[in-house]
């Protein structure tokens, strides 16, 4: 039973143990260089009768958090030094070395509606690359029509949707014994709480069109509650009836019609099941002696990773979706755990103990082979990948207390998401 017990605090609570070694192997970011971009101060205009845009705000709530965007959206550089004026003609541009000028408008009218008109200059051929309209009512933040022009300015760039307006979801602990669910944006700012059942609730999982899965234990016992309608009310998944045992982890398969969660047993074993939403029935994919926990889903979910110490210590393992095809994935290390598949499918971040503390690993299946992402400085667990695979989201301790932090791939540029304190269990997500 003490096995067991371990083993359930480390996946819901974030306890670790036991020390391994790991070869240090640095991954590094794309080398694609990034895209220098000029950006003139925004035209403000109001129709008649309409109330004057606040230049304050628009500074703090558009334009600063439009450049923030797009020098951390991996793609674009922000130009910083030796700005020309804002009406210099292209070529002034370019020789203080942008290569795309980026202009705005936002127009506020009577009813105050609001429209913003981007347009982006190739400051070498002096033509258009990038011009779209966005409309939005008087009650969207200015900070969301900065995310969603930098969402489009990413995708005319590499073909994929920025994650500027994207979300993440999390447990924050709120009292001793209490923790809830809930939702900031990719920039730390817009705090949500998603759940208010005064008690633990653990491990949020979201589909793909925003359904909310999670465990609470407001019932005195674990139990699976979700969404089964987009924007519907939370109810019981599991157990139907009776008690279940003990729970944990229940995660979205890609289709949103299965989750994968752990359930334990009085030995003290977990196996890894899958919920049929449609037909209720549960069936196990895992059988044996041991603890297996942690499934991640691969993107078309015909596979499924996992943790397991069917070999004596944490490792992790892959299997396909009815349990065949076993095998194990990590080679290093001997505590490896909490796998994440990335949104593509070529690679898995997880944790391994190095010198006392957890760092992030990205696994990359063609090269068969492991990238360490953080150093031993702090403890980093929980990795969850960012919608276009460029970074992760985590856990750390290095500032005391456990809080969100993102990183890109190279391990060089973590950030602090927000100072919220007592997180776990981070995703990321589109939006909901």
């Amino acid at each position: 039973m003490q096995r067991f017990l371990i083993w359930t605090l480390f996946c819901m609570l974030g306890t670790t143990g036991l020390w391994a070694q790991q070869t240090e192997v640095v991954l590094s970011a794309s080398s694609s260089a990034k895209l220098v971009l000029g950006m003139t101060a925004p035209k403000l205009l109001a129709a008649p009768k309409a109330a004057p845009l606040d230049e304050a705000s628009v500074a703090t709530e558009f334009t600063a958090v439009l450049k923030h965007d797009l020098d951390e959206s991996g793609v674009f550089a922000m130009l910083q030094e030796r700005l020309p004026a804002d009406s210099a003609p292209a070529k002034a541009w370019k020789e203080a070395g942008a290569q795309w000028l980026l202009s705005t408008k936002l127009t506020k009218s009577a009813s105050g509606d609001l429209r913003l008109e981007a347009t982006a200059l190739d400051t070498a051929a002096e033509k258009g690359a990038f011009s779209k309209t966005f409309d939005a009512n008087e009650i969207v933040p200015l900070r969301y029509l900065a995310h969603t022009l930098a969402d489009e300015m990413v995708k005319q760039l590499t073909g994929e949707k920025g994650v500027a307006s994207s979300r993440i979801v999390f447990v924050r602990q709120l009292s001793p014994g209490v923790k809830e669910v809930f939702q900031v944006d990719r920039d730390g700012a817009g705090l949500v709480q998603l759940t208010r059942h005064g008690s633990l609730t653990l491990s949020p999982s979201v589909a793909a069109d925003g359904r909310l899965v999670y465990v609470t234990y407001k019932g005195g016992a674990p139990e699976i509650w979700g969404q089964r309608k987009q924007n519907g009310p939370d109810e019981k998944f599991y157990p139907t009836t009776g008690a279940g045992g003990m729970v944990t982890s229940p995660v979205w398969s890609p289709d949103g019609k299965r989750l994968a969660f752990v359930q334990g047993d009085r030995r003290g074993n977990t196996d890894i099941m899958i919920l049929d939403l449609g037909s209720g029935r549960a069936r196990r994919l895992t059988d044996g002696t041991c603890i297996n926990t942690e499934p991640s889903w691969n993107p078309n979910g015909t596979q499924i990773a996992f943790t397991s110490d069917r070999e004596g210590a944490p490792q992790v393992f892959l299997m396909q979706d009815d349990g065949s095809n076993l095998r194990r994935l990590t080679g290093e290390g001997l505590y490896n755990a909490s796998p994440s598949w990335s949104p593509n499918g070529a690679m898995v971040a997880y944790v391994s103990r190095f010198e006392g503390k957890f760092d992030l690993f990205v696994y990359k299946l063609g090269e068969g082979k492991a990238y360490q992402i953080t150093t031993g400085v702090s403890t980093s667990e929980s990795p969850a990948w960012s919608p276009d695979e460029r970074r992760l989201v985590f856990t750390s301790n290095r500032f005391g207390t456990s809080q969100l932090f993102t990183t890109d791939l190279s391990g060089r540029q973590i950030v602090r998401l927000a100072e919220f304190a007592g997180c776990q269990s981070p995703r990321w997500i589109r939006g909901r």
